[in-house]
């Protein structure tokens, strides 16, 4: 199991607004698939949609702890089990 930051859809190892532009261009506008799909699912539901990139904003803008889920902020392995993977896996 590949360790991951939860939030880090653009895989640069941080997690910033770019993310969150990165998953709505996903899901909008035909951009690339997020290379972790886990790490783009920043609230950990089990899917990367429109919430995860308002999970990323609420963690960086709203002072909303805990609006991302582990493993984050620091790099780890998926407490949940689901269906999305890594492009390392």
């Amino acid at each position: 199991m590949p360790e991951f930051l939860r939030g880090d859809a653009n895989t640069d190892g941080q997690v910033d607004v770019s993310d969150a532009l990165t998953i709505t261009g996903y899901l909008f506008l035909g951009s690339a698939v997020p290379l972790c799909m886990d790490a783009a699912d920043a609230n950990d539901d089990g899917g990367a949609d429109l919430s995860d990139a308002i999970a990323i904003v609420r963690e960086l803008f709203m002072g909303s702890a805990g609006a991302i889920t582990a493993p984050y902020p620091d790099r780890g392995t998926d407490p949940t089990p689901d269906s999305l993977s890594c492009a390392a896996d």
